[in-house]
């Protein structure tokens, strides 16, 4: 815990160092979605102690979100999807609709990079097991019969898999949609100048105080503590796929997390993705599939879209290299 917090106080301290003496954040951290959570508030014009009542009510509102998108929460609805699409339509709530629709979006501009349906896929892939092996190959072909984005049906309010057994997985976006959430619930309370992390992913407001005082730095991917290289942001979202999150080795080959829906293997042409862009569901679903279209295809189909940036850091010939979109070419900057 201690390491993930030092990690998340990077981007405060680039306010603090400029500004120490306006700049007095209140800040909270909570363990939710499976990873560690952080809002920062910077707005000096509430009381500190209302500025944690709002927090609070912050945090209870993703944490409605995650028993709604939890996978592993038998109770959960997307849990109860799962069991019954396949056999008659079901209603989605708000929350569902909104990410669902928004993940078939993005699937459909990246042609399946990012899909869904990954989920009978990835329960193959054992990350949190002890002794972790690849699945059979068998295991996996199967499974892909039961992945494509392009089999579930969304009617109005209600959803139907066309393929029997198809699971839905929100992991990859689903966090994304709750940081929207946090910052919106943040700001609809009168916090303008703010920012909410979760595990890495984020996104953020500036006011007068802060504005060009904030750098994102990423990671290095290969030494753990150390930064790869960073960017300005002021407003906006940035999330970050990469193979070192979860990962296990066998016979010298890494497995990571990070699964391609068209075969069932971790994708190999990226170490690390980051997007930088106006929300951060869009941010979390673009990370994984720019990670799974590779490091060229990847690159040509950010620079296509507006107002997004990219950084993909891959591996050739045992050296990590580095692709910088076009809008971040001239700031970013390698440590």
């Amino acid at each position: 815990m201690k390491k993930f917090l030092a990690c998340l106080s990077i981007i405060a301290l680039a306010f603090s160092c400029n500004n120490q003496s306006r700049l007095k954040p209140v800040e909270q951290t909570r363990v939710l979605m499976d990873t560690f959570v952080q809002i920062v508030v910077y707005d000096q014009h509430l009381p500190e102690k209302q500025i944690h009542q709002i927090i609070n009510l912050c945090f209870d509102q993703i944490e409605q979100i995650e028993a709604i998108v939890n996978n592993y929460n038998d109770s959960s609805a997307i849990a109860y999807i799962n069991r019954n699409a396949s056999r008659s339509a079901v209603r989605l709530d708000s929350v569902l609709l909104k990410v669902i629709s928004a993940g078939q979006r993005i699937s459909e501009q990246t042609d399946g990079a990012f899909d869904l349906s990954i989920a009978s896929v990835k329960q193959l892939w054992p990350f949190s097991e002890e002794q972790p092996s690849p699945p059979h190959p068998d295991s996996i072909r199967r499974a892909l019969g039961r992945v494509d984005y392009r089999m579930i049906s969304i009617h109005q309010d209600s959803i139907r898999f066309l393929i029997p057994g198809m699971q839905l997985d929100l992991g990859g976006i689903a966090k994304g949609f709750a940081i929207d959430q946090a910052l919106q619930f943040l700001q609809s309370h009168g916090l303008n100048d703010v920012m909410v992390n979760a595990g890495g992913d984020l996104r953020a407001t500036v006011s007068e105080l802060t504005q060009g005082k904030r750098r994102i730095w990423i990671r290095h991917p290969r030494h753990d503590g150390q930064l790869f290289g960073s960017f300005p942001m002021d407003n906006g979202s940035v999330a970050t796929s990469g193979d070192y999150q979860r990962f296990f080795e066998t016979d010298s080959i890494r497995y990571h997390h990070i699964l391609d829906p068209k075969t069932g293997y971790p994708a190999r042409q990226c170490v690390s993705v980051t997007i930088y862009t106006s929300d951060a569901m869009t941010a979390d679903a673009l990370a994984t599939a720019v990670f799974v279209l590779g490091h060229e295809k990847g690159m040509q189909f950010v620079n296509q879209l507006q107002n997004t940036e990219c950084v993909i850091i891959y591996q050739k010939d045992g050296k990590l290299n580095c692709n910088v979109s076009q809008g971040l070419a001239a700031s970013f900057k390698i440590e």
